[in-house]
């Protein structure tokens, strides 16, 4: 794709080396509006058979990351239909993203958010439903799920709840949502909300160095067997926990890149007695 195509896209999708990076470009504030959750749809579909991809950015060209719900959509149906048609058809469009969500987490492929702008409501929704997350450095960039504040409601619609409970612990998660306050990069990384704060600007560089290093030395397979042993082992008893370490360790050892690691293990170290 040229980048006066990719700019043209709500979601642009560009290629590097073992990686893709999707970048969000849905002015004004990346609004997960019905044309952005095509595109969402239509590049996770796509990366499903995409054996030489082991890692994914996911980036904005705005100032935001992701302001959340598509809030000139939302008046518009409110004209159209009224707050019950509203309530409706917003409630259909969250199922669609939550389903968004629910595939991003679930690919067999490292996803990570790059935020270097405010992540609030959806969009932080959306951050956390990927693997990773490392923020830039901004003192006025807020990250948070401001429902309570704004509807009196809890953040519901990518299923945030649940992948902040994960990631802060029940305790902190159901204090962060009740108070709805955004907080800074620093503090979300406190929080344990996000796993790395690097200078302003640079989080997309970040992920994408970091990506690229991932796909090099675990390739897809790597990275699949990581993932499964991590989210799906942690919500085993410990036995039955570690046997399905082991099960993942040798399939995975068959089919990915450990022949090739080992030879250069034992050529590097095998003389050493």
């Amino acid at each position: 794709m040229t980048d006066v195509a990719a700019r043209q896209e709500p979601l642009a999708v560009l290629e590097g080396e073992g990686f893709q990076t999707w970048t969000m470009n849905n002015a004004p504030v990346n609004a997960l509006s019905p044309q952005l959750l095509d595109r969402f749809e239509s590049a996770i579909g796509d990366i499903v058979d995409r054996d030489d991809i082991a890692c994914v950015v996911l980036a904005s060209d705005l100032r935001v990351f992701s302001a959340g719900a598509d809030a000139a959509w939302m008046a518009g149906t409110l004209r159209e239909a009224g707050m019950d048609g509203l309530i409706d058809r917003f409630n259909e469009s969250m199922d669609r993203f939550r389903e968004i969500c629910e595939r991003l987490r679930g690919l067999p492929v490292l996803v990570i958010a790059a935020i270097d702008g405010h992540a609030l409501a959806g969009g932080l929704e959306l951050a956390v439903a990927c693997d990773l997350r490392i923020a830039g450095d901004a003192e006025k960039v807020q990250i948070g799920v401001p429902e309570m504040d704004l509807f009196g409601a809890m953040p519901s619609g990518g299923g945030g709840v649940q992948f902040l409970s994960r990631l802060m612990g029940p305790a902190a998660a159901l204090r962060f949502v009740l108070d709805g306050k955004p907080v800074t990069p620093v503090r979300a990384a406190e929080l344990r909300i996000v796993e790395q704060v690097v200078p302003a600007g640079t989080a997309r560089a970040e992920a994408e160095r970091f990506a690229a290093e991932v796909a090099r030395k675990a390739g897809r397979i790597g990275v699949h067997a990581a993932k499964r042993a991590v989210f799906a082992g942690a919500t085993l008893p410990l036995g039955e926990a570690l046997a399905y370490d082991r099960e993942i360790h040798w399939d995975a050892m068959r089919r990915g890149n450990f022949r090739r690691g080992a030879q250069t293990f034992v050529e590097q170290f095998g003389g050493r007695g």
